[in-house]
């Protein structure tokens, strides 16, 4: 079938060669299949052993477009496809996408490069947040001057450089948007004429061969002086050519400017000439001004030069393209303000050295103004981005680190033992209690409408059940971060899924069992750097797959497969359970059935603690004191009794059910991996006890789909109609029905056949529940108000680790400071990754 992988017949040998693996692999381009080389050794990865996890490093910046080539160059489409019985299927991609907020470094091996595309004013951001032991590593990918940028560094050897003689350009995927949680394609700009790309430094040669690949000429240079050579020229182009094309009445193209300025860009070139020689003199660290054996002798004649940039002026597309104004007047500090350093200070303006041809330019296209911000830099001779540096903050439960705003510790709250109220125990609200009671020494009550929060003292396997709160007992538990979107969202749920591989207490309970997911056939073939996705499959590849389910094939519905092998689901009670226990152990306080009348509210209007009863019924008020109190109970968090309000925490109403089906030993072909029918709106997984949980209804993923759902479902009307205790049978059969009609084996057939025919409901149950989903459907995290928290997100299973670990450490910040609202209204405070979560959002 053309444009599909066809697994029967992709069956692989795969035999290490030196450091990387021959195999013969499918791609997603319609096609033979071909022997090619890949990138990454294909191995079982095992839930304690996170260490091996991104074997070829990590890509920060890669939303840019150097970024994403990068990216897209590592992260090959080709996927291996190994003998289906050995379960050996990638979990994760050869490089990480290190997002926004995250220590560049620790999600990846010791000794991997951590490939920085960023722009040359981000390099000492980059340097301080990285993981100090991995910054060897690091790969910086821009248009640098080693000698301006790097000279506060220990050493050259410590880090590469890699100065660009290409471009990239990000183009619609077979002329259609791509989605929101997947880059553009990005698409290389280069010609076998363009100078050569030079790199220098500890991973040289590792990136000189990713390069190589796509065809671009590389240089790997000998010293750090020659790259300092190369880095001076490639500044000229810099900071000429965006004045020269837009030093017209119409923006110019590259070859326009050479067709009509030729006599222009010579004399330029000869009046910065001398700059240009002083500049590639410069030394960049000590061992190379120590050894006069490296100095280069000469930049070039003006001629030389002159060549240069027409060579490299016309390898970009043949001269058709136009540097942005915008991008140069951001970055002229960065270009024209490092030339003018070298001949512009405050004491010679007048001396005939004045590149008087370029100031006057600059006058012309970028006004008096930015001509002023230049010279400022230049007689500064200083070309940091002057911006606050953020805190690596270590993840206690994980090898893990973020970036945190630091605070300005000025007033603290509390002198005593700080008190903290957990309002909901369900998976994040437990998740937090447990995070934050081995931060310090906290009193920690958590309050719940549930009466079995606990397993009973003595209790055996049979008779511990507990309750896992109201939307915890109806979630799918599905680890994924599969079509959500915005990009910023599916990382944060990718750094979810990323914790329950490390983290130390919860690593043991996920299933990484692979999703399968049956969609409406597409014209286009969405590549996706990021995630591993297998696709797409036809009817025979996902037979092929998954076995345990009869797929009840319509030829009236184009449709066709993908499997995406790093996704898995947990058993939430199981996760609950052992979440609490910990927290117990470690003196949080549990209080079940617990009614919240209202906050408590000092004398200044801050909130101070809750007021609840203790039984259903009950009129007798227990008041308890906090210095936080953290709300984290769900599609309720916004009721006006926890003091929040549908204004300040609008959520969008959103009914789920599950049915739970015990189907013993009617299934021949047990199903092995979460499947998820989009088409019929069916979705299902077995857990490890044999139960078949079965789904109905659009799938809500989160996100910016979030608050889209169709609320007009069978399954939403039917939950819409029903009372608190009514229509669970009639629910669970008509879910099962549904999915016995498109996707069950007939074993189940058979099965429900005896449930419906003898009214027999003691084999399945039914739960139900309101989603907890914002109006924008992200998740809502941070301070309200200085002393109330909250914390609610649909993805509650997947960001169930990362966000009671990172709520934890804010909340321990929060009694240590006084955060007033100016600064909860920036959104500024607390871990960058969370920015976008912050509850201020809706004012």
């Amino acid at each position: 079938m053309r444009g599909h992988i066809r697994l029967a017949s992709s069956l692989l040998l795969f035999k290490a060669i030196s450091s990387n693996a021959w195999l013969m692999t499918t791609t997603y381009r319609s096609g033979p299949l071909r022997l090619v080389k890949t990138h990454f050794q294909l191995s079982i990865h095992s839930q304690e052993d996170a260490s091996v996890r991104y074997p070829h490093g990590e890509v920060i910046g890669s939303t840019g477009k150097i970024g994403s080539y990068i990216l897209n160059s590592i992260n090959s489409p080709n996927v291996p496809i190994v003998e289906l019985n050995n379960h050996q299927y990638p979990q994760c991609q050869p490089a990480a996408a290190t997002p926004r907020g995250v220590s560049p470094g620790c999600l990846s091996p010791e000794d991997t490069p951590l490939y920085a595309c960023v722009p040359s004013s981000a390099i000492r951001t980059v340097w301080d947040a990285t993981v100090p032991h991995r910054r060897k590593d690091l790969v910086f990918l821009c248009n640098c001057i080693p000698s301006r940028h790097l000279n506060n560094f220990d050493s050259s050897s410590d880090f590469t450089i890699c100065i660009l003689h290409f471009g990239v350009s990000h183009v619609s995927v077979n002329g259609k948007a791509a989605s929101l949680s997947s880059q553009p394609l990005p698409v290389l700009n280069t010609s076998p004429q363009s100078p050569p790309t030079v790199v220098y430094g500890r991973h040289a040669t590792t990136l000189a061969e990713i390069l190589k690949r796509d065809g671009i000429s590389v240089e790997i240079a000998s010293s750090a002086q020659q790259l300092q050579s190369v880095a001076a020229k490639k500044l000229a182009w810099s900071s000429l050519f965006w004045l020269l094309c837009h030093d017209s009445n119409e923006p110019m193209t590259v070859k326009e400017v050479w067709e009509k300025k030729s006599e222009q860009i010579h004399a330029l070139v000869a009046e910065m000439l001398p700059e240009l020689e002083r500049l590639a003199a410069e030394a960049w660290n000590l061992t190379e001004s120590s050894n006069a054996s490296t100095k280069i002798k000469s930049i070039g004649t003006v001629q030389e030069v002159v060549d240069y940039l027409h060579t490299y002026s016309m390898s970009m597309k043949h001269g058709q393209i136009t540097p942005s104004l915008d991008l140069a007047l951001n970055e002229i500090q960065e270009r024209n303000g490092v030339l003018l350093s070298l001949t512009v200070k405050s004491d010679d303006t007048d001396t005939d050295d004045i590149p008087h041809l370029q100031l006057e330019m600059i006058r012309r296209v970028a006004g008096e103004e930015c001509l002023a911000k230049c010279l400022s830099t230049a007689q500064a001779d200083d070309i940091s981005d002057g911006s606050n540096r953020l805190e690596r903050v270590p993840c206690e439960a994980s090898n893990l680190q973020f970036l945190y705003y630091p605070t300005k510790k000025k007033i603290r709250v509390t002198s005593n033992q700080s008190s903290v109220v957990i309002i909901g125990a369900g998976i994040i609200g437990s998740s937090v209690a447990h995070h934050l009671s081995r931060r310090g020494d906290f009193k920690i009550t958590l309050l719940d409408k549930s009466t079995s929060l606990l397993p009973k003292p003595a209790a055996t396997d049979q008779d511990d059940e507990i309750h896992p709160g109201v939307a915890t007992s109806s979630s799918f538990a599905w680890l994924n971060a599969n079509d959500k979107s915005p990009l910023s969202y599916m990382q944060l749920n990718q750094l979810g899924m990323e914790m329950w591989h490390r983290h130390d207490l919860l690593k043991k309970y996920p299933a990484w069992s692979g999703a399968l997911l049956r969609k409406e056939t597409q014209n286009t073939c969405e590549k996706n750097s990021r995630y591993v996705c297998i696709g797409p499959l036809d009817y025979g590849d996902a037979k092929c797959l998954e076995p345990g389910i009869d797929w009840k094939e319509n030829s009236e519905q184009s449709s066709e497969f993908y499997f995406y092998p790093e996704e898995g689901f947990v058993e939430p009670t199981e996760v609950v359970k052992g979440l609490r226990l910990s927290a117990q152990r470690n003196g949080v306080d549990f209080i079940g059935g617990a009614e919240i009348a209202s906050l408590i509210r000092n004398e200044h209007g801050n909130v101070s603690g809750v007021e609840y009863t203790a039984a259903s019924g009950s009129t007798n008020i227990i008041r308890a004191t906090a210095d936080v109190v953290i709300i984290a109970c769900g599609a309720s968090s916004a009721s006006q009794e926890l003091g929040i309000g549908s204004k300040r925490l609008p959520l969008a109403k959103q009914p789920g059910a599950l049915t739970y089906v015990s189907s013993g030993s009617y299934l021949k072909h047990p199903q092995t991996r979460i499947f998820v029918d989009t088409i019929n709106q069916t979705h299902m997984l077995r857990r490890s006890d044999g139960t078949l949980v079965v789904g109905g209804g659009k799938l809500i993923v989160g996100g910016s789909e979030g608050s889209d759902a169709d609320n007009d479902s069978p399954i939403n009307n039917i939950l819409d109609k029903s009372s608190k205790d009514e229509n669970d049978s009639a629910i669970g059969k008509g879910m099962i029905a549904a999915a016995i009609k498109s996707v069950s084996p007939d074993e189940l057939d058979s099965f429900m056949e005896h449930c419906f025919e003898n009214d027999d409901d003691s084999n399945f149950r039914v739960t139900k529940a309101n989603r907890p989903i914002s109006a924008d459907g992200l998740p809502v995290v941070g301070l309200v108000e200085q002393g109330l928290y909250v914390a609610v997100t649909h993805s509650g299973i997947t960001l169930a680790p990362l966000i009671g670990e990172l709520a934890s450490y804010e909340i321990e910040d929060s009694l240590n400071v006084h955060i007033s609202e100016q600064v909860l209204g920036q959104e500024s405070y607390g871990f960058q990754i969370l920015e976008a979560y912050r509850p201020t959002r809706f004012k």
